[in-house]
């Protein structure tokens, strides 16, 4: 009798053992997910924090960003490389503040972008016939140039042409000639020739002028020749000695001054 109420007292200790165990399971259960809902709930309000303030991320990740910051927009000018030159405005190429930037010894064909016109200088009768060079690389003392300026590389007779990217109504720019003054050299320098085109030298001529330099304690005579349109406006213009007017086959140019069509 006292062993049967044992057996039965053991029963109920285990059974009341086994519902503890399920009762702290059941607990730890609980608190586990507590803990996972806890962590989503956490999740989705960080997430909205960073939507709502986005410069938060950058506390949040040491990653940085490949969105490149904003550029403020820059207010243009005639002298922008975007825009043209206004119409009557007056551009001046010397070869020293062009864009791009020249440097000496640089041979043609170049272009050279000023104010909002471009100039692209080549030779129909030589690629490579003119180059970049200024006093330090020649050290021939010219005083109506400045800086760069365009240097005549071969011996032969060879032609400049120049083609702008507006038209113009007139041009003018400083040249000088290779030949010296004196017994057994010339009395008169020789003659430099512009002609004016509209749109390719193929077409009609537009006008020409012509020009002589003027001997001075200068290394060469130096003079100006220029051009004005008397009626149609021009975008090409070729320079050269004229025929046969000296000994000589080599000049330079600096300071090409153009008016643009109005």
């Amino acid at each position: 009798m006292k062993n049967g109420r044992n057996k039965k007292r053991n029963s109920n200790e285990q059974y009341q053992y086994v519902i503890a165990e399920n009762e702290n399971m059941k607990k730890i259960i609980v608190v586990v997910l507590g803990l996972i809902i806890a962590s989503v709930i956490i999740v989705i309000t960080m997430g909205n924090i960073f939507h709502l303030f986005p410069a938060l991320n950058s506390i949040s990740s040491p990653t940085p960003s490949n969105t490149l910051p904003s550029t403020p927009e820059i207010p243009t000018t005639p002298s922008g490389n975007n825009t043209q030159a206004p119409p009557s405005a007056t551009i001046t190429f010397d070869f020293d503040h062009g864009i791009p930037v020249l440097f000496e010894g640089q041979n043609i064909p170049l272009s050279q972008k000023s104010g909002g016109l471009t100039a692209s200088i080549s030779s129909p009768s030589d690629p490579t016939a003119f180059s970049i060079q200024s006093y330090d690389t020649t050290f021939y003392t010219l005083s109506q140039f400045s800086g760069n300026y365009l240097w005549d590389n071969k011996a032969e007779k060879n032609i400049v042409e120049i083609t702008f990217s507006q038209m113009i109504t007139r041009i003018s720019l400083t040249f000088a000639t290779v030949e010296y003054h004196g017994v057994g050299n010339v009395d008169e320098p020789s003659i430099m020739q512009l002609h004016a085109y509209q749109n390719s030298t193929q077409r009609s001529l537009i006008g020409s002028s012509t020009a002589q330099g003027v001997f001075s304690s200068d290394m060469y005579p130096q003079g100006t020749l220029s051009f004005t349109s008397p009626g149609k406006a021009f975008n090409q213009v070729t320079i050269e000695l004229a025929n046969q007017t000296g000994p000589t086959t080599e000049f330079f140019i600096d300071n090409i001054i153009v008016q643009i069509a109005p």
